[in-house]
């Protein structure tokens, strides 16, 4: 039996997905893929307006950043176990 993707609305306009193998972002104009070779990483801002940004294992690869929904969990569960960050 197939696991559905895992889903977290980090705010009103950003959703992120993950099978177990590709990581996708929905909300930046297109979709943005990250495979579990590229080692996506979760990263948290702090501050009065939290962020979330979405990076690369490689140095230099480009960050998906976007604010947090209010009452997000700092940390979603299922993304956290997904990835390294």
């Amino acid at each position: 039996m197939k696991t559905p993707p895992h889903e977290v609305l980090a705010n009103d306009t950003t959703l992120l997905t993950f099978d177990g193998r590709v990581l996708e972002l929905f909300g930046f104009g297109d979709v943005h893929r990250l495979y579990i070779r590229q080692e996506p990483r979760l990263e948290f801002g702090t501050g009065r307006e939290p962020t979330m940004a979405v990076t690369r294992g490689q140095p230099g690869a480009p960050r998906h950043c976007f604010p947090l929904r209010p009452g997000a969990p700092r940390r979603p569960a299922r993304l956290r176990r997904a990835t390294r960050g």
